[in-house]
């Protein structure tokens, strides 16, 4: 059995794209963009005041803050494809 063609693929992309271009055009995602980037200033904030050998939090504030731009950013190209 063989895997989705790219037909399949772009019909599958274009349907997600209208999906999230609806989403990002709401006040629900501008409040959750928010909420997303308030706890990517509160890692950076802990970033700032935590101990330099603490680097469990470090890399785990740094991965935050990471996750967080990569699933802006998701959304949003998502969106721009139609």
């Amino acid at each position: 059995m063989s895997g989705p063609n790219r037909i399949d693929i772009d019909e599958q992309l274009k349907q997600e794209a209208i999906i999230f271009r609806n989403g990002v055009n709401t006040d629900f995602w501008d409040a959750t963009k928010k909420l997303l980037l308030q706890l990517k200033e509160a890692a950076k904030d802990t970033l700032v005041i935590i101990d330099p050998s603490d680097v469990s939090t470090i890399s785990q504030c740094q991965a935050t803050a990471k996750v967080v731009d990569q699933l802006i950013n998701a959304v949003e190209d998502t969106a721009r494809l139609i």
